[in-house]
């Protein structure tokens, strides 16, 4: 799909409501320019594809497909190789590959994927130490500004850069704006302009809420760090999803411990903490839980 066939479709959707080119530019753009848009020959402002959304009767969504999606094969694959590449942690990769993306760019109308690769280029910089904490947030924030709404609802960025910022703001020992950010990222809402490209918004949640638990418990907020971790289980078991859940089970432990629980709760949450960690075969986490926990488990 490309903006070829978004003019193709407008025609198609014209024409089928009985409207002429006039009466669908009209309040929305001149006649002049829709020609060009039903022709393919420019790509239309988000503001012009709302309006013509209204007058066809169709979600913005429907459009933003064409709009945002030019050379949708070959962004997928590039989207994909980088996400393996951060998983690494290959951030020279990602930095390489962002910039050489982002120079063969056209200094147009902003789309998704110029957005995810300037994410992805100021988290690689951030990561090799080539921007310092303050200009990384600054230059994340940026990406949040009211003029990119629309963009950031695709593949849910909005909620990855409001992760980012509060992984980042934890690194530097501001918890409290942590905080306010992951609580900021468990807002959001979840819903897509058009179908992801990433990881389905249930995983990334969890992350979220197990990020927040971490943070709480650092403040020493001990109740509310328990409240965030039962609720990561919750949603783990209700999402059927297990990945976080051994470090949900394992904070369990932790808050108990501090808040003086009874012993055969703490025993509990960190049992169950060792069975995940084994059936998911994470042994670095397995180690640490039998290291720092030996006591409890021993006890068997």
């Amino acid at each position: 799909m490309g903006i070829t066939d978004l003019g193709k479709e407008i025609i198609r959707l014209r024409k089928q409501n009985s409207m002429t080119q006039n009466d669908l530019a009209q309040d929305v753009c001149t006649q002049a320019a829709l020609s060009l848009i039903e022709r393919g020959q420019t790509k239309p402002t988000l503001e012009t594809i709302f309006f013509i959304s209204l007058k066809l009767n169709k979600p913005i969504s429907y459009f933003l497909q064409y709009l945002l999606d030019d050379n949708v094969e070959y962004i997928n694959r590039t989207v994909s190789f980088i996400e393996k590449l951060a998983f690494k942690q290959r951030f020279n990769d990602v930095h390489q590959l962002t910039q050489k993306e982002l120079r063969s760019m056209e200094n147009n109308n902003r789309t998704w994927f110029e957005q995810y690769l300037r994410w992805m280029n100021v988290i690689s910089s951030y990561r090799l130490k080539r921007e310092n904490y303050q200009m990384t947030v600054s230059l994340l924030k940026d990406l949040l500004k009211e003029e990119y709404f629309l963009i950031n609802q695709k593949g849910f960025l909005h909620f990855k850069i409001l992760n980012s910022l509060a992984l980042i703001h934890g690194e530097n020992d501001n918890l409290t704006s942590s905080l306010m950010y992951y609580n900021k990222a468990l807002k959001s809402e979840f819903k897509e302009v058009t179908p992801s490209l990433l990881r389905q918004p249930e995983i990334y949640r969890l992350r979220i809420l197990y990020n927040k638990a971490k943070t709480l418990y650092d403040l020493k907020k001990f109740q509310e760090a328990l409240d965030t971790v039962n609720q990561g289980i919750k949603e783990s078991k209700e999402n059927e999803n297990i990945s976080m859940l051994g470090n949900f089970y394992y904070y369990q432990g932790q808050c108990y411990e501090k808040m003086n629980g009874n012993c055969a709760s703490i025993k509990e949450a960190y049992r169950n903490a060792e069975f995940i960690y084994g059936f998911l075969g994470k042994d670095n986490y397995l180690n640490i839980v039998r290291e720092k926990k030996k006591g409890y488990l021993d006890d068997k």
